[in-house]
């Protein structure tokens, strides 16, 4: 009987004991991170409390924007630093199919521009992406993120400094896919695919979408790692969504198909933190710092809950240090998925060579300038090591469908309503030319077959081919009043000429067509001939670095061109024309801009009636459009423009109230110098009205008075000018 009570009670003992160890443990702390869209910066302020209260984690599992938030920091970022990327980055380029405006250069800008409908195909099939947005610019800047440090843990995420787990959806099989080895930001690419709205991403044959379609929590992955207590963040709206963007839209229906596997989630963890992010929306990547603070909010409820159930037992942090891998050489560089370009073209392109060290800057750098030529959907890399002091370089490539239809539609009321169409194919030969076929009808209609490229022999040498047809209505003002006529053109253009950096090109070439002067209808047409040849050598030299091509709010622009038409190359006449053009946009406040302006036009010789200066209109507020046609020009303009508001409160739509000034001369600038009379010898208006920017492009409204201030006898008059939409035309004036 003694021994059995002695048995019991050290049983009990050893019971006891176990639960003290149990309660005295230290513990290792999993977290999971939900999808949420921009919703999912609220990650971020939960991960800063804990930070600041010293609960390390060991282990995290993210799905969507917490696979994105949750796989920097496993990485080894601080949160400072994440919190930086999360403010200063500007999501609508990240999340923009275009190449970054300023990367390409100013002739393709400009080409790239002109249309607000495009289209590509295949062989005259319609080709159309797997998701609205490829995503490739978030790829970049993880690829610069993160490129050297899964070189060094090896492509595994159990050799991050905390061992991690990104959440995608295999699209054949429809099944929940943990993502644990490769790039990480290959698997973080994967997550953040939105269904419909980013393109999905290919890995190893395998084609993935956000896991949220399956699992927006994705606690139960963090079971692998056996942790001793789980945080789960969700960032969910409980509200009615009120976003109305295509983001918005799909977000909150992945989080309404997967409640019933989110509430077996919940269960599984040990706390579940929840951002009060009800006044946001999934697409409010702009409020990065406001969502922010409402993660920190939540987090900082949930820290006395968290330190009761923890109950004073010590926290381990498992996080690893990254050694620094030897460089490798590398071996060969090859490039896959090429089907039309030219491979020797993108090897002119990179920095990276054979022989040489591995240096992830370089290939980062290589991978950029591969995508901003145009020819690729998406630009990737991987790594296939050797020997023990080499590697192979395998860059992944997707070529665009080259064939294009391009559609432009503008309204002014001078010309009333214009309709652009091109189509053509690009790349021709893998060469990056272009050719293309074009109807502008309206005013004017004009036909153009041409071939143009902005790279030959692979140096940067553009060049155009063009043959046109182009009718165009005219005014003719006399007398103070006006009569229409029609004059008709054929010929070609050949252009070469070379481009200097990103902002600035020079082209000269030969220009030769025949133009069929109008009916003489009134006296001062009786002296034309019925058709005349302009034919001689052309140049251009333009610097742009207007940060938006139609809608600039900051940058400058200078255009010079000139044109020497020639007997001795069977045109009908000599005679010489220069043509001069600068704007500024200085912005004085963030609502204020300034636009000085500039235009000088001078001609020698037998100036042709085709090739006068044709002024008035928005070059020439207060005045009728080509109120002036004449040989020689000067115009200074001065406008300002006042921010009101915001439509649709983006800031890609800014409204502005519009003061305009201007001032011309249509006398020889010598004698204007010598002899100068204000009444006869300078005309000026001014002008009011609004301009804002729409989808279609910009649209501007001025009401304009001229020559105030003069005598009674003089033709003064008020008048509207109103256009909306890009101007696409070749022939504007």
């Amino acid at each position: 009987m003694k021994f059995l009570l002695c048995s019991v009670l050290v049983c009990v003992l050893i019971v006891s004991g176990q639960d003290f160890a149990s309660d005295s443990q230290p513990i290792r702390i999993g977290l999971a991170l939900s999808g949420g869209g921009a919703l999912g910066f609220a990650h971020l302020g939960v991960l800063k409390v804990l930070e600041r209260e010293g609960i390390p984690i060991s282990y995290i599992t993210g799905v969507s924007m917490g696979s994105l938030i949750g796989g920097l920091y496993a990485a080894g970022y601080r949160t400072a630093q994440i919190e930086s990327i999360a403010i200063r980055a500007n999501w609508t380029t990240l999340f923009s199919a275009d190449i970054p405006f300023g990367a390409r250069y100013l002739p393709e800008r400009q080409q790239n521009q002109r249309y607000i409908f495009q289209l590509r195909h295949r062989n005259f099939i319609p080709a159309f992406p797997g998701g609205l947005v490829p995503l490739q610019n978030v790829e970049f800047l993880l690829m610069r993120l993160l490129s050297k440090i899964e070189y060094n843990t090896l492509y595994e995420f159990d050799s991050l400094p905390i061992q991690y787990r990104a959440v995608a959806v295999d699209l054949v099989s429809g099944k929940k896919t943990v993502l644990k080895q490769g790039k990480l930001s290959q698997a973080i690419r994967s997550s953040i695919a939105i269904p419909g709205v980013f393109a999905p991403k290919w890995i190893n044959g395998h084609e993935y979408v956000d896991g949220g379609l399956i699992q927006n929590l994705p606690v139960d992955p963090l079971l692998e790692f056996k942790p001793d207590f789980i945080i789960a963040s969700l960032t969910m709206k409980n509200n009615i969504e009120t976003g109305i963007s295509l983001i918005d839209v799909v977000s909150r229906s992945i989080d309404l198909v997967g409640i019933e596997d989110l509430n077996k989630q919940k269960q599984i963890a040990d706390i579940l933190i929840e951002p009060n992010v009800d006044k946001f929306t999934h697409s409010d990547f702009a409020k990065a710092k406001e969502l922010i603070k409402a993660g920190e909010n939540a987090a900082r409820k949930a820290i006395p809950e968290i330190r009761a159930k923890i109950n004073n037992r010590d926290i381990i942090s498992e996080k690893k240090n990254i050694t620094d891998r030897a460089r490798l050489i590398i071996r060969s560089i090859s490039f896959e998925g090429l089907k039309i370009t030219n491979e020797n073209i993108l090897r002119n392109i990179i920095q990276i060579r054979k022989g040489q060290y591995l240096e992830f800057n370089k290939l980062n750098d290589d991978l950029i300038k591969l995508f901003n030529t145009g020819f690729f959907e998406t630009v990737d890399y991987q790594i296939e090591f050797n020997t023990i002091d080499s590697i192979d370089v395998i860059i992944d490539l997707q070529e665009k469908a080259f064939g294009f239809y391009y559609i432009g539609v503008r309204y002014d009321n001078y010309d009333n309503i214009n309709l652009g169409l091109e189509a053509g194919q690009g790349n021709l030969g893998g060469s990056g030319a272009s050719v293309r076929g074009v109807a502008h009808l309206g005013n004017p209609n004009e036909f153009r077959l041409g071939l143009n490229g902005t790279r030959l022999f692979r140096l940067p040498f553009g060049y155009r081919l063009d043959g046109y047809f182009r009718s165009i209505d005219r005014r003719f003002y006399q007398y103070h009043s006006y009569f229409k006529y029609n004059m008709n053109y054929f010929g070609g253009v050949l252009e070469t000429g070379y481009i200097m950096g990103r902002d600035a090109f020079f082209n000269f070439g030969l220009n030769s067509y025949k133009v069929f002067n109008p009916s003489a209808l009134i006296t001062f047409f009786d002296t034309l001939p019925a058709n005349q040849w302009i034919i001689g050598p052309i140049f251009n030299l333009e610097f742009n670095n207007h940060d938006n091509l139609y809608f600039p709010t900051r940058g400058i622009t200078y255009r010079l061109s000139g044109l020497y038409s020639m007997k001795k190359l069977k045109a009908s006449d000599d005679f010489w024309k220069l043509d001069y053009f600068s704007e500024q946009v200085i912005p004085l406040t963030s609502s204020v801009l300034l636009h000085p302006g500039l235009e000088i036009g001078i001609s020698g010789g037998k100036m042709v009636l085709a090739e006068d200066f044709h002024t008035g209109g928005e070059n020439l507020i207060g005045f009728f459009k080509e109120e002036f046609t004449t040989d020689q020009k000067l115009i200074v303009r001065l406008g300002t423009d006042f921010k009101l508001f915001e439509l649709f409160n983006l800031s890609d739509y800014p409204f502005y109230l519009r003061i305009v000034s201007n001032v011309a001369s249509f006398k020889r600038l010598d004698r204007l110098i010598k002899d100068i009379d204000i009444n006869t010898d300078l005309n000026w208006g001014v002008g009011i009205g609004i301009r804002t920017n729409t989808p279609i492009g910009p649209f501007q409204l001025l009401v304009g008075i001229n020559d105030f201030g003069k005598p009674v006898d003089y033709n003064k008059h008020a008048c509207i000018s109103l256009s909306v939409g890009r101007e696409f035309r070749y022939t504007k004036d």
